[in-house]
């Protein structure tokens, strides 16, 4: 019976285990892109621009995910020792950002008790202020499920926006 017990017990602790395994983004995919030829040595302050509602998937991204999307970026950005100015006319470059669910899933990720979209694809890009040109771009594709107020949320942005900003800027020596 203890033999038992201990199996099920230990049975019972696997399975929290890859369940927490497959919560958190340890497997978050980003892949990077940017222009070889722009000097990002330059770049020490980021300006976050304002999301345009100019689409339906944009248009159902609440208040509350934009200011926590902002804020995972911007916290991400502080931790690397880049400064977040409130001005485009202070900024070196400007960040833009999109989240968009899959075409196919536009209506299945959106979660009406909430209100939110759970799941797409974040688009990250680090525009030059005299060009008007992305000049750097990342693409993370979430499957977040959860309520954004839990502090699993709260880390997976962090975890994200670590993983979206991990080659920001990219290293000039890397090709």
């Amino acid at each position: 019976m203890l033999y038992r017990s201990r199996r099920v017990f230990t049975g019972f602790c696997l399975a929290l285990l890859l369940a927490a395994c497959a919560a958190m983004p340890s497997d978050l995919q980003v892949s990077t892109d940017y222009n070889h030829s722009y000097d990002f040595s330059g770049v020490h302050k980021v300006a976050i621009q304002p999301i345009a509602r100019d689409t339906l998937a944009t248009m159902m991204t609440s208040d509350e995910q934009i200011s926590r999307i902002n804020l995972a970026l911007s916290a991400e950005l502080l931790r690397r020792g880049f400064q977040v100015v409130p001005t485009n006319a202070d900024a070196d470059i400007f960040l833009s950002w999109k989240f968009l669910p899959p075409e196919k899933d536009e209506v299945a990720t959106f979660d009406p008790a909430t209100q939110q979209i759970t799941g797409g694809t974040l688009y990250v890009n680090m525009i030059d202020p005299v060009m008007l040109q992305s000049v750097w771009r990342a693409t993370l594709h979430s499957n977040m499920r959860n309520q954004p107020d839990t502090e699993e949320a709260a880390q997976y942005r962090q975890k994200a926006a670590q993983a979206v900003l991990a080659d920001f800027p990219p290293d000039p020596t890397a090709g």
